[in-house]
């Protein structure tokens, strides 16, 4: 399972005053306790609302940050391919995330043109286009069928690939979580090389104590053979969730990593 650590995003307050006061120790102590909790990449999303300008800036301090701290597996996260682009040039390694592209015309063109330059690179799909997110699993399917083959066609690995159904909040419709589980398991059946992800905190939102609806939904993706998730991997919930999830569904040899969990006081 890939763990994509979730907390240094600046619509976050705590994030977002850290970044514009450049608390350096702060944004370092965020992403050594990701880490510590088996995050596996460091989400870096540097919008906090003051333009592309400060967004680019901001980035290129969070990367820095993590070269700092020898973290070479980020995820760079933004909704503007220009300040993807900006990110790229200061990226070392080829074991980095692209969050994200989708099948948005404009937005497409763009990023095409700036990942084909990054062919090794990781990326995650959303399945949304300009009418937005699709109520049809069919629709899903067919906006990332037509963006695999619009990656592989520049060069990308199809198992480099993240597909991220984008589950919606069930307190909208009750039935968003369950379709969400259906569109991974039909993405698996019919491109089985790529992976799939998921923001999983979004099936929780307006509801109270969210944090136990997002660890059985994650339960649920484990079992359906989700290949990551975007977490706060600090959360104690969701570390037992994961855990013990991954132990039952026959995911942790001898039983060893959810052993060393309980030793090591983790949930």
């Amino acid at each position: 399972m890939i763990i994509i650590g979730e907390r240094i995003n600046g619509t976050r307050e705590h994030i977002k005053k850290a970044i514009e006061e450049k608390d350096k120790n702060y944004i370092k102590r965020e992403i050594r306790k990701q880490i510590e909790n088996g995050a596996t990449y460091i989400d870096l999303n540097a919008g906090t609302g003051k333009g592309q300008e400060r967004e680019k800036q901001d980035i290129k301090w969070l990367i820095e940050i993590t070269k700092e701290e020898n973290i070479s597996k980020i995820c760079i996260d933004s909704s503007d391919p220009d300040v993807i682009k900006f990110a790229l040039a200061f990226v070392e390694n080829n074991d980095i995330i692209i969050n994200s592209i989708n099948g948005e015309k404009d937005k497409k063109k763009k990023l095409l043109d700036i990942i084909k330059r990054f062919p090794e690179c990781k990326i995650i799909v959303l399945t949304m286009d300009d009418n937005g997110i699709p109520k049809t699993i069919e629709k899903k399917i067919e906006i990332a069928k037509n963006l695999i083959d619009a990656l592989s066609q520049i060069g990308m690995k199809k198992e480099n690939i993240f597909i991220d159904c984008l589950v919606e909040p069930i307190s909208v419709d009750i039935k968003n979580a369950m379709n969400f589980l259906k569109c991974v398991k039909k993405i698996k059946e019919e491109v089985p090389e790529v992976k799939t992800t998921c923001g999983l905190s979004n099936v929780s939102f307006g509801l109270p104590k969210r944090k136990i609806v997002n660890k059985y939904f994650l339960s649920l993706c484990i079992y359906e053979g989700i290949d990551s998730v975007i977490i706060d991997p600090t959360i104690v919930d969701i570390k037992e969730g994961l855990y013990t999830t991954n132990l039952l569904t026959g995911n942790d040899e001898f039983c060893m990593n959810y052993i060393r969990g309980i030793r090591e006081g983790r949930f």
